[in-house]
C-alpha cells in the first residue's frame, strides 16, 4: 500500500484529538488544518459508535430475514404460487425460485461495490436498505397463482430478484464499513457480532414463520396469514434506512478520499496480484462453507420435505438450533482476535469433513430429539468457522478495492453454491433415494474450503491496508 507522506502528521493528530475533548470542534472550526488529520481521528479510540453496529447489524437481519420467511414458508409458497401434481414437485420449485435470488447476487456485488469503492459505503448501504425492505413489503401485497394465474409466480421471481440485486452488497458492504471502524485487535469480536446478525435474520424469519404455522390454521396461512412475515420486513427497512441515514462515513474511506488514491488499482500497482489471488481464496473459501451455511437455515425445508417431519416440528428444532448458535458465533469472533482466524476456521471445518455424514444420518432417521441434536452439533460447529470469517474476508483486500472485491468474490461463489443448496440437498435426497446423499455434496465443500484456508495469509493482527 502506497503510503500517504502526511501519514505521520495525521497519526499525531489523532493522538492530540484523543486526548482533547476539543479537538474534533477545533479541526472543523480550521479551515486550514490538513483533512487527513480529521481523518486519521475519526476512527475511535476503544470503541466503534453504536449507531454503525446498529445499522450494520439492522441490515443484516433484514436481509436474511427474507430469505429464512421463504424458506421457511417454501412449502406453502409453493402450494400458492407453483401448483403441481405433486407437493414434492412443487416444493422444488419454490426452492429454485428462492436459488433465482441469488443469481442477482454477483451483479448487484459489482455495481454496488464498485459504488461503495468510488462515492463510499454508507450512501451505498441506504440504497440497497431500499431495495430490500420495499420487494419484501411487494411480495407480501402479491396475488397468487389462484387470482391472476402465471402473473403470480412471474411477479415474485422478479421481486426476488431485485432482493437478490441489492443483497448482492449488503451484508459484505455492511462488513466493510463496520471493520473499517474498528480498531486491530477488535474486528474479529464485531465481525462475529455481524456475523451471528445473520443467524439471528434467519431466527427471526424461522420463528415468525414457526409461530403462524403452530397457531394458524393451514387455511388461515394459504388465505392471508403468510403475507404477514413480508410486511414486517418492509417495517424493518424503513427503522434501517432512518439509522443509516444518520452515518458518518467510515474512517478508514476518509483516509483514502483524503490522501487522493485511486479508489481502484491501476493495471501497474504490485498489489494487483495479491488482490485477484486473494479474490480466488475467497471464491473458493465460501465455497465449501456456504453449503454449510444454507444448509443449516433450510434444515425445515429439507426434513419436512424429504424425511416427512411435520413441519411445525422441523420449524421448531431449527428455532432452537439457531437461538444456540447466535452466541456462540459471537465468542468464535472474540477469540479469533486473540488466537487468530484460521486455527478456528480450519479445525472446525476439518471436523466437518469428518462429521458430515454422520450428522445427517442422525437429523434423518431419528424422532424430534434426534433432530434437534443434531441440528445443534451442526450448527455448533458452523459457528466456530462462521464468527472468525467476517473479519478475515475484510482483511484480505486494501481499503481502495475492499467493498468491490469482497462483494464480488463473495457473492458470485454464493450464488454458485449458496442459493442453491436448499434445491441440491432436496434434489438429491429424492432422486437418489436416500436422506443422507446431501452429506456427500458438503463434506467435498468442506475439503476444497479446508485445502484453501490453509494457504490463506492470516492476517488478524495487522492494521487494514
Amino acid at each position: 500500500m502506497r503510503r500517504d507522506p502526511h501519514r505521520q502528521q495525521g497519526d499525531h493528530a489523532q493522538s492530540a484529538h484523543q486526548a482533547s475533548p476539543a479537538s474534533e470542534a477545533t479541526t472543523q472550526r480550521d479551515p486550514h488544518r490538513d483533512p487527513r488529520d480529521h481523518a486519521e481521528s475519526a476512527a475511535p479510540a476503544t470503541g466503534v459508535p453504536a449507531k454503525v453496529v446498529v445499522a450494520a447489524v439492522l441490515g443484516t437481519v433484514l436481509e436474511w430475514y427474507d430469505f429464512a420467511i421463504y424458506a421457511a414458508l417454501a412449502v406453502v409458497i409453493g402450494r400458492l404460487f407453483f401448483p403441481a401434481s405433486t407437493p414434492t414437485t412443487s416444493l422444488l420449485i419454490a426452492l429454485a425460485t428462492y436459488a433465482v435470488g441469488f443469481v442477482c447476487r454477483p451483479l448487484g456485488a459489482i455495481v454496488f461495490g464498485r459504488l461503495g469503492d468510488r462515492a463510499g459505503r454508507r450512501g451505498m448501504l441506504a440504497i440497497t436498505m431500499v431495495v430490500v425492505g420495499a420487494a419484501s413489503l411487494l411480495i407480501g401485497l402479491l396475488p397468487t397463482y389462484a387470482s391472476v394465474g402465471m402473473l403470480a409466480p412471474a411477479l415474485l421471481v422478479a421481486l426476488r430478484m431485485a432482493q437478490g440485486l441489492a443483497v448482492g452488497a449488503e451484508w459484505t458492504g455492511g462488513a466493510t464499513f463496520l471493520l473499517e471502524h474498528a480498531r486491530t485487535g477488535r474486528r474479529g469480536l464485531f465481525g462475529g457480532i455481524l456475523q451471528a446478525a445473520t443467524v439471528a435474520g434467519f431466527l427471526l424469519g424461522t420463528g415468525v414463520a414457526a409461530l403462524i404455522v403452530h397457531v394458524v390454521p393451514d387455511a388461515v396461512v394459504d388465505a392471508w396469514a403468510w403475507r404477514i412475515p413480508f410486511f414486517a420486513g418492509g417495517v424493518v427497512a424503513a427503522i434501517g434506512l432512518f439509522v443509516r441515514l444518520r452515518l458518518d462515513e467510515s474512517p478508514a474511506f476518509l483516509r483514502l478520499r483524503a490522501a487522493h488514491e485511486p479508489a481502484h488499482e491501476p493495471d501497474d500497482d504490485p498489489t494487483n496480484t495479491d488482490t485477484r489471488r486473494n479474490w480466488l481464496l475467497l471464491f473458493g473459501i465460501v465455497f465449501g462453507l456456504t453449503l454449510y451455511g444454507y444448509t443449516a437455515t433450510s434444515f425445515p425445508a429439507f426434513l419436512s420435505g424429504v424425511t416427512g417431519l411435520p413441519l411445525a416440528d422441523a420449524l421448531t428444532t431449527n428455532v432452537i438450533a439457531l437461538a444456540i448458535e447466535v452466541p456462540l458465533i459471537v465468542l468464535a469472533g472474540a477469540a479469533s482476535d486473540r488466537f487468530g482466524r484460521k486455527p478456528l476456521m480450519v479445525g472446525a471445518v476439518a471436523v466437518f469433513v469428518v462429521a458430515t455424514i454422520p450428522i445427517f444420518l442422525l437429523v434423518t432417521t431419528s424422532g424430534f430429539v434426534g433432530v434437534l441434536l443434531g441440528q445443534v452439533l451442526f450448527v455448533a460447529l458452523y459457528a466456530t468457522v462462521s464468527g472468525p470469517s467476517a473479519a478475515m474476508y475484510t482483511e484480505l483486500f486494501p481499503t481502495r478495492v475492499r467493498s468491490s472485491a469482497f462483494s464480488s468474490a463473495y457473492n458470485l461463489s454464493i450464488a454458485l453454491f449458496g442459493g442453491t443448496a436448499p434445491f441440491v440437498n432436496t434434489f438429491l435426497a429424492t432422486r437418489i433415494g436416500t436422506a443422507v446423499a446431501p452429506a456427500y455434496y458438503l463434506t467435498f465443500g468442506a475439503l476444497v474450503s479446508l485445502a484453501l484456508l490453509l494457504v490463506t495469509r492470516d492476517r488478524h493482527a495487522e492494521e487494514l491496508r
